[in-house]
């Protein structure tokens, strides 16, 4: 096992733990040592709140342990993780604005997070609308931020159709030039993302971010 992979599994025992504490005191030692704060989010705290989700997926958490582990990794991203990679993002052009929330009917936030905190080391400005969003809301907020791009985020398959009521909205109003829509989420696909018009999808925060750097370099 390589120091990354340990540094994981010990990451993932501390984010169960129920002490918020604990874990922003060992990543600060650990950032301390060397690790890069970049370095850290991609290697260490995306996969193994990953590892997390999957445990709750295999019934092997229970819905407790995953609330404790999300208090845990949003003490890391706001106490630690989010002031240094502001920092090291500091001083560039701004990509554009991105406007970001989970769509009506899910509460989920994890994952929306990651994505917005990745968004704004890359250079984006981001507004997050948060949890339990109605898809006009996207549009109106859209409108008046000038986002170029809108991101829905969907973890419950019974959230989903909101994604594609957002697009249509979107679209009927005449919209479509304005900005771009990217979704993702653990019950998203590809081919569903193509089913309702989305201009681009993610499985992961890394992927998702690295589609709406390609969708505004190319309009550029």
């Amino acid at each position: 096992m390589d120091d990354v992979s340990q540094l994981r599994g010990a990451f993932v025992d501390l984010l169960l733990a129920d002490d918020p504490d604990a874990a922003v005191a060992w990543t600060q030692t650990v950032l301390g040592q060397g690790m890069e704060a970049l370095s850290f989010y991609r290697e260490v705290f995306t996969p193994a709140m990953q590892v997390v989700g999957d445990r709750f997926g295999r019934l092997e958490i229970f819905l407790a342990e995953l609330m404790m582990a999300a208090d845990s990794a949003k003490a890391v991203d706001q106490r630690v993780l989010r002031p240094l990679l502001a920092q090291g993002a500091g001083g560039s052009a701004s990509r554009g604005t991105v406007l970001i929330g989970s769509m009506l009917g899910d509460l989920h936030d994890i994952g929306k997070n990651m994505v917005a905190l990745m968004l704004q080391v890359n250079g984006f400005d981001v507004v997050d609308l948060g949890v339990n969003v109605h898809p006009k809301t996207f549009i109106d907020r859209a409108r008046e931020t000038g986002a170029v791009i809108v991101g829905l985020s969907s973890l419950m398959t019974t959230s989903m159709p909101y994604m594609k009521e957002a697009i249509e909205m979107r679209d009927n109003l005449g919209l479509k030039g304005q900005f771009y829509v990217v979704v993702g989420g653990a019950p998203i696909t590809p081919r569903y993302s193509q089913e309702i018009g989305a201009d681009g999808f993610g499985r992961d925060a890394i992927e998702g971010v690295a589609q709406c750097i390609a969708l505004v370099e190319g309009r550029s």
